[in-house]
This record gives C-alpha cells, sequence and structure tokens, in this order.
C-alpha cells in the first residue's frame, strides 16, 4: 500500500465532500460525522464525476441522473444492485491519506 497525503483535515469539514487528484486517479473525499471515506470521483453509470453532485446527510447523489450512493460504506441506494469503487484511507496528524493504487476496492 502506497499512502499519498491528498488533503488537510481542515479542508474537508463535517458534512462535505472535495475531489483530488492522487497518481493519476480522480479521488472524491466525504467526511461523515469527523470519519473520512474515498471513493473514485466517478458515477458508476456514466461516469460523470460524483463531486459535482450533492451530499444530503449520509446519501450522495449523482449531478447527471440521480443515483445516490451510501457515502460510508458506498453501496448504491438508488439503484441498489450498483456501488463506488473505495479507496483505504488513513489520518496521521491532520492530513488525510489515501492509497490509490491497484485501483481501489470495491465496497
Amino acid at each position: 500500500m502506497t499512502f499519498r497525503k491528498v488533503a488537510a483535515l481542515e479542508e474537508l469539514w463535517s458534512g462535505e465532500m472535495i475531489s483530488r487528484e492522487v497518481d493519476g486517479e480522480s479521488i472524491l473525499l466525504v467526511n461523515i460525522d469527523d470519519h473520512i471515506y474515498a471513493y473514485a470521483d466517478a458515477c458508476p453509470h456514466q461516469k460523470s464525476r460524483l463531486s459535482e453532485g450533492t451530499l444530503i446527510g449520509t446519501t450522495i447523489r449523482c449531478a447527471r441522473h440521480h443515483w445516490e450512493f451510501d457515502a460510508c460504506s458506498g453501496g448504491g441506494i438508488n439503484p441498489r444492485n450498483t456501488c463506488l469503487q473505495g479507496f483505504p484511507v488513513r489520518l496521521d496528524g491532520e492530513d488525510i491519506l489515501v492509497d490509490a493504487t491497484v485501483g481501489g476496492e470495491n465496497k
């Protein structure tokens, strides 16, 4: 595993999501109750950027066709038969680190 710093905690408040580039991958960072999650910043439907959508509570909604995902698990809500590609996250002090090697993991 190769963890890289992608953001500082102060850049991502609870209830927010942002996009960052890591090792050539667009990564969506989501902060839910001070727990950080990382996913590919691409909706599985047509690869539009999830960061252009909305975060409502713990639901990520794609801006293009309103597909919805659970921000804590990456699992599909609408439709249920899909999921986001997740990446391991680690905190190092005030730094958010993500391992974007090996293409992530399916949640």
